[in-house]
Formats: structure tokens, sequence, C-alpha cells
């Protein structure tokens, strides 16, 4: 009787030790069905012991400094600083009585002018259909010039033929004057008008006033700055560079350039590198484009990260969604090489650095491969 129990149980310990081990096959299969689903990546390397941090400031693209070109008091100041304005629209509107009187003498000049232009277009006209008229009677063909210009060429006194050239050629030299005058007159006009239109300062384009100079009632001289004006639907940030890293620098790339206004990082493109180095500050001037509605003003702090090209170390860099947190701790999977099964790596994390991706001071090798997709079922031990 002891001994079919004892043989049952054996019996029973067998059968079960089976069936584990088929489960336990299952669910390797399953899991390496799972698997195929994870993205393997080798670690790369990135220069960050030469890593620099440039403050600059941000600025307009444009800035422009709007100066009286007539003189005279200032009527009407239509803004203040921060105010914005489209483009053409006024912005100062100066005194404009005395260029008004001064377009209405022009007015009146060229109304003269066209009147002598017109008498002196009829008398050069004259000269030409009745060159033998004459001007005691009413400038009436002369009756007698048929009997006295015979006499006069005979005589030798004159030549009544060249006589009526010169004549014609001096009402012609009179009519050319009225002309010129004329023309002076409409030039003068538009001088005038572009005065009236000097008086009314408007908004070269769609932008804010930075400075106001002026109040209503001041007199101003013409060259004197009134206001500056600048566009600030397109910023920009302004650094200077040291000599060291501007062969690091690409012209259309893109830099994280953080917003201290804001507390944001974007990412700039470099559109200018100044051709002119500043020998007192040992520095090149350079300019990014800001994105589009940056949360940022003009004069703005800013902080520009700039890599050094080659200048030596590597550190590790992966993705952010590699890292794994067990134990209140950064941790990464790593596959081994020689066996392809994952081992969990705790890791030191350093700083953030462009496209979402962090520094590794310790824990991971460059070339090593890690697992960028983990998720939270994923152990050591798994055949990738």
């Amino acid at each position: 009787m002891k001994l079919s129990t004892v043989f049952l149980t054996i019996l029973i310990l067998t059968l079960s030790f089976f069936v584990s081990a088929q489960e336990a096959n299952q669910n390797v299969n399953k899991s390496d069905n799972l698997h195929s689903t994870y993205n393997i990546k080798k670690i790369f390397g990135l220069s960050l012991n030469r890593r620099a941090l440039l403050g600059g400031k941000v600025v307009s693209s444009a800035e422009v400094s709007l100066s009286a070109q007539v003189s005279g008091d200032v009527l009407t100041i239509n803004g203040k600083e921060g105010d914005m304005f489209r483009q053409g629209s006024s912005l100062i509107v100066l005194e404009q009585e005395s260029i008004q009187a001064q377009k209405d003498a022009v007015h009146a000049e060229i109304s003269s002018a066209k009147e002598a232009l017109r008498n002196a277009g009829v008398q050069y006209s004259q000269s030409i259909v009745s060159p033998n008229s004459n001007p005691m009677f009413g400038n009436i063909p002369g009756l007698f010039s048929v009997f006295t210009d015979p006499m006069v060429r005979i005589s030798g006194r004159g030549d009544p033929d060249f006589d009526k050239f010169a004549n014609r050629t001096s009402r012609y030299t009179s009519y050319q004057q009225a002309k010129n005058k004329l023309k002076q007159a409409q030039l003068k006009l538009k001088q005038v008008e572009e005065r009236l239109k000097d008086a009314n300062i408007v908004a070269p384009f769609d932008g804010v006033i930075v400075v106001k100079n002026v109040d209503q009632g001041d007199v101003v001289q013409p060259g004197q700055v009134l206001m500056k004006f600048a566009n600030i639907k397109k910023l920009q940030v302004e650094v200077n560079v040291p000599y060291r890293l501007i062969t690091s620098l690409r012209l259309g790339k893109k830099y994280r350039i953080k917003l201290d206004m804001a507390n944001v990082v974007v990412n700039a493109k470099l559109s200018q590198i100044y051709p002119i180095a500043d020998d007192n500050k040992h520095s090149v001037k350079v300019k990014f484009d800001l994105p589009k509605n940056s949360p940022v003003l003009a004069g703005a702090y800013a902080e520009v990260e700039i890599f050094e090209m080659d200048s030596g170390l590597l550190t590790p860099v992966i993705p952010e969604t590699a890292i794994v947190w067990r134990s209140s701790l950064p941790s990464v999977f790593v596959v081994n090489p020689k066996t392809n099964k994952t081992e969990l790596r705790f890791v030191r994390l350093g700083e953030t650095v462009s496209g979402h991706q962090k520094s590794v001071l310790s824990g991971l090798r460059i070339g090593e491969k890690i697992i960028t997709n983990p998720d939270i079922m994923m152990i050591s031990g798994i055949k990738i």
C-alpha cells in the first residue's frame, strides 16, 4: 500500500514538471514573437566637452530711424512706444501751411508760364506765316516792302531776308525760353508736393514704435530723428561668436536657442555671418532667424547652443525613449552582442541635447546596441 502511494506521488510530480516546462517554452515563444517589435539602435557620440552656450539678444530684423525732412511744428503724434501700425499708416504730422502756400504760389507761376508760352508760340508762328508784318500797322503786311527791299539791297545798307531770319530766330528763342520756364515751374511743383509728403511721416512697413523722440508742439529741423520704428513680425537673435567657433557654424543650419523671457527652447536657423570681425571683442557677429510667433520680444536675452567640431572626446548620446526607470533609477536595456539577450543596465544621465536626446555620463559605451522602445514588461534575459 505504501509503495503504491509513493509511486503515485512520483508520477504526479513528473507530470507536473513536464507541464511546467511546456508552459515555459510557450512563454518564451510568445516573448520571442513580441521581441520582433522592439527597435534596436547603436549608441553614437557627440563632442560635448566643448559645448558652448553663448548669450545674445533678440533684435528686430529691420529697425529704422525716421527723421524729419522738412522743418516745422509737430502737429500730431499718432502713437507711443509699443503701439503697432500697418505699412502706410500715419505716424507723425508736421505743420504744412507754409508748404501749402508755396504750392499755391507755384500753381500761379505755372499759369503765368503757360500764358507766356502761348504768346511766344503765336509770335513765332507769325514770324513764319507773315514775315513782312509791321507792328506799327497792327502787324499788317508792309505794302511798301516790295519797293523798299530792292532799294535796301542795292544801297548795301542791309539784307531784308536775313533780318526776317533773325526775327524768326528771336521769336523761336522766346518760345523755347517760355517752354523751359513752364517745365521749371512744373518741376518746382513736384518738389513742393514731395515736401508735403515729407511733412506726413508714415510707417515704412508693419511694425511697432520702439523709441519716440519728440512730442506734440516741438519744432523740428531737417535731419532730426523723430522716432525709431521696428519690424517685430520677424525677430532674430544677435550673438557675438568667438573666432574659434566660427568654423563650426553652417549657414542655414538650425541651432537650439533658449529664450530667457518665456524659458522655452526653439530651433532657429543661422541666417547671417558678418564678414568682418571685431578686434576688441575677438568675435564675429552672427544672426539667427527665430520661428514665427516665438514668445519673445525684441531686446530680450537668449542663449545659443553651439558645438565645436572635432573638439576631442565623445560622449554617448541616447534617445529619451530608451530610458526606463527601475527602483527610481534611470536604466537602459542593452543587447549583449554574444548572446543577443537583453541586459538591464543602470546609467548616469547628463544634459539634454538636440532632438530629444540625453547624454550619458556613465554606464554605456559608444557602439553598444540598446532597445529604444522598451515596455514595462521587458526584463533581462530576453532573446532579441
